[in-house]
């Protein structure tokens, strides 16, 4: 896979990752609770979460383009309008007014189950997984090996994924009150759709060049 759409595709994940959806705030209330000891158990089970929906999205991604080509484009072009939809959603969502991690229902347990629950609330956080069923696609050339581009992306797309909910972990109270402000919530919002228009603008114009 080109470095040029890897480096893109880091870009726009790294936007996305950075918006607390279900799972972060998990982590964020777990750390608040019961301190870093707990909440380093939350990272393994969103990251386990997290591949299940990778995995899941590359099954289907495969299945879809080994029927037909023209039919893994209508995928991606869905896969594209939903993600603007989802944009256009955060950018005119009024901010500041959920809480960003609710540490009351979060009773220390054991780190297995902490695991088992971060893992089961990642996967069940369905805007967060359609979101990534419709991101990864959009890296996908039908014209290369399928595997050795799901495995650069998948391998960059969790590694960003385990950064992402370390720096929630190791710095709950800082990250809260920061995406608390109002400002850097709407930036938050409205920079992943701003990046991801741009970045898949960029990836079809290389495209066109390199082939």
């Amino acid at each position: 896979m080109p470095h040029a759409t890897l480096i893109l595709f880091a870009v726009v994940a790294t936007a996305f990752l950075v918006v607390p959806g279900q799972g972060k705030r998990l982590v964020v209330a777990y750390a608040l609770a019961h301190g870093r000891k707990i909440a380093f158990a939350t990272v393994p089970g969103s990251v386990l979460g997290t591949l299940a929906v990778v995995t899941a999205t590359f099954a289907v991604s495969w299945a879809v383009l080994s029927f037909s080509t023209a039919a893994f484009s209508v995928l991606q072009w869905i896969g594209l309008l939903f993600l603007g939809l989802v944009c256009l959603g955060l950018a005119r969502a009024p901010v500041g007014t959920e809480p960003v991690a609710d540490n009351d229902n979060v009773p220390e347990e054991k780190p297995l189950r902490v695991i088992a629950r971060c893992a089961d609330t990642e996967v069940r956080d369905m805007r967060s997984s359609l979101v990534v069923a419709a991101l990864l696609p959009q890296f996908l050339s039908p014209a290369s090996a399928f595997m050795p581009q799901a495995v650069a992306l998948g391998s960059v797309f969790l590694m960003l994924s385990t950064i992402s909910c370390l720096t929630y972990a190791l710095f709950a109270d800082r990250v809260r009150k920061t995406i608390r402000k109002h400002v850097v919530r709407r930036t938050v919002n409205r920079s992943g759709g701003t990046v991801l228009i741009a970045a898949k603008a960029v990836t079809a114009g290389y495209r066109k060049i390199a082939a």
